[in-house]
Parts: structure tokens; C-alpha cells; sequence
């Protein structure tokens, strides 16, 4: 049960993130969807929950190996045990510790990394105002 990321040959195509997905008790199957679909994943009773824009979905993966996959990618941060944040998908965190979302949903981050939450969020902001 392994995740896996397939970057593109053309720079324009997106990065696609490859994971089986859990369909029915027992049985799984593998889908592909574009990195930039991915919001946040949550660890929930041995599974993670992965939130996309094209609904949710349920895997064994672990939480480490999916958070290795996708470090590399430098806009996913692991806020806490079991939350993982795609930061492209953030419009503000909060002083309180809310993540607001742009899609408007509201993630909670622990109380302990709310700062290094923010901050690092805020240097993932600074990085693409200097792409631009």
C-alpha cells in the first residue's frame, strides 16, 4: 500500500499523486488525481482521510510514508499527529490555530503548532509572492 508521485515531462502538466484508495471492505483500488486536487489528509481509526476537491477518500497508507511523498513538493505541512495541509489550499491561519480553507471549510491545528503553523505558512506565501 504504497503512494507514489508522477511529475510530468511538460512543466505545464500537473503533478499527479497515485494511492489506493479503499472502495469497499476488503477490497481497494489504486486512482491517480493532480497533487493541486489534494486539500489536507487526516489520520482517522488506522486510515487516512484524504480530502480533495473531488470528495473523500479512505486509505491504509501510512501517515509517515504519505507525509515523505509529499514533502518533496514543499507546500504540504504536517501540523500535528495527524494532519497533513496542502498550504496552496489555505487562505489564512489564525492566531487561534484555525486553518481557513478556501473552499471555506475550517481545519483546527494543534495548540502547540499554531505558531510554527502560521509561520511556516506565511514563508510558503513569501516563496510564491517571489515567483511572481
Amino acid at each position: 500500500m504504497y503512494s507514489e508521485l508522477f511529475f510530468p515531462l511538460n512543466s505545464n502538466d500537473p503533478v499527479l499523486l497515485e494511492i489506493p484508495v479503499i472502495i469497499t471492505q476488503g477490497a481497494s483500488e489504486r486512482i491517480r488525481f493532480p497533487l493541486d486536487d489534494l486539500i489536507y489528509v487526516e489520520a482517522c481509526q488506522h486510515r487516512l482521510i484524504l480530502h480533495t476537491v473531488q470528495g473523500d477518500f479512505s486509505t491504509r497508507c501510512t501517515f509517515a510514508g504519505l507525509t515523505v511523498c509529499l514533502a518533496s513538493t514543499g507546500r504540504f505541512f504536517r501540523n500535528g499527529k495527524g494532519l497533513l495541509i496542502n498550504f496552496s489550499h489555505v487562505a489564512l491561519v489564525q492566531a487561534t490555530g484555525e486553518v481557513l480553507l478556501k473552499n471555506g471549510q475550517t481545519v483546527f491545528c494543534s495548540r502547540r503548532r499554531k505558531r510554527e503553523t502560521r509561520e511556516a505558512f506565511l514563508a510558503y506565501a513569501r516563496t510564491l509572492s517571489r515567483r511572481l
